[in-house]
């Protein structure tokens, strides 16, 4: 089994589902979400290529790439003795952007004919999607952003963020070898062109461009203490915490310790900063364009944050609080 179902860093939620894959009509659907980011096109047709030469069939079309792993059952037909064989395949779906999700489905085995005999093929299937799923990360530029992020996150060496990288994808097919003194130092760069900067550099920028008159709460500080905080957002919070100042009119309920301690923001909409993983899903769900991006450079569990900057426009739908994948937003009616 893939060590990607031990170590996720968010996949959707389900009463009914097992830890990483998911009922689907007779098929099963695994869904991982990687917390890199992969938006232009070279670094798609890099990881395209880098997948091709594993062996995979490879398609990509606009953001989302595609690898598909094919494999020959064989069996003997236990009546007539006639030697019998199926083709059979299983196919990861990449989608790239700001993270990087990785889906797989099985289909159910009278998608590909009436193979009776065939044994094991559901276990096999997801064996093969693991794999595929395994040889992109630790094969392609994921791995080295992934490194990346390990470094930054967790404040780890390069050479413990390789180990975690390796026992990550323990089924990668010809696994790409790395080391701490063979990576470049591009290769272990950020996601983005931004955090590539020195933090002394970025943190004073950040705070300069969105210091406003209704603001009292910093973005930079010494506060470095702080390690990833795991979902959901505690709902009694304000009976639990107190306001302690404002961003740009948006009121901070503590604790608050920048850049590693960030609190809750927000009254109507609120979102807990040290749970939030930055994966946007909140911004591309709110039908009248409440959230912003907002830089939190130094910050563990990413580097930049959604921010409420509309928070009177909200119309309560509560798309953003239910597509949150860390659970991390929570929406408040008026006079609550």
């Amino acid at each position: 089994m893939s060590a990607l179902l031990r170590d996720r860093v968010w996949i959707m939620l389900s009463e009914i589902a097992k830890r990483g894959v998911y009922p689907l009509h007779a098929s099963r659907l695994g869904i991982f979400r990687m917390p890199v980011e992969i938006t232009e096109q070279s670094d798609i047709s890099s990881i395209s290529n880098d997948l091709k030469s594993s062996g995979f069939k490879m398609d990509f079309y606009a953001d989302r790439i595609y690898a598909t792993y094919k494999w020959t059952e064989n069996g003997l037909d236990q009546l007539t003795q006639e030697k019998l064989s199926a083709d059979l395949y299983v196919t990861v779906e990449i989608v790239t952007g700001e993270v990087v999700d990785l889906i797989y489905q099985i289909k159910p085995l009278e998608f590909f004919g009436d193979y009776y005999w065939v044994r094991n093929y559901r276990q096999k299937a997801d064996n093969n999607a693991k794999m595929i799923i395994d040889t992109a990360i630790r094969n392609t530029k994921m791995g080295d952003k992934l490194i990346a992020h390990y470094q930054k996150a967790e404040k780890i060496s390069l050479e413990s963020a390789i180990e975690k990288l390796e026992s990550l994808t323990p089924m990668a097919s010809n696994p790409k070898v790395r080391s701490a003194t063979a990576i470049p130092p591009t290769s272990v760069s950020t996601p983005s062109p931004k955090p590539m900067q020195p933090s002394v550099e970025v943190a004073p920028k950040a705070q300069v461009a969105t210091l406003e008159a209704n603001t009292t709460i910093s973005l930079s500080g010494t506060g470095t203490n702080y390690s990833k905080a795991e979902g959901p957002i505690d709902p009694n919070f304000k009976t639990k915490r107190q306001i302690v100042g404002s961003f740009q009119g948006i009121k901070v309920w503590g604790p608050v310790d920048p850049p590693g301690q960030l609190g809750i923001w927000g009254t109507q909409v609120t979102v807990d900063y040290d749970i939030c993983i930055a994966d946007g899903a909140c911004i591309e769900a709110c039908p009248v364009n409440v959230y912003e991006w907002l830089d939190t450079p130094g910050h563990p569990s990413s580097e930049k944050k959604t921010f409420m900057a509309r928070e009177k426009d909200c119309i309560f739908c509560m798309a953003c609080e239910n597509v949150c994948p860390p659970q991390c937003v929570k929406i408040f009616q008026k006079g609550t």
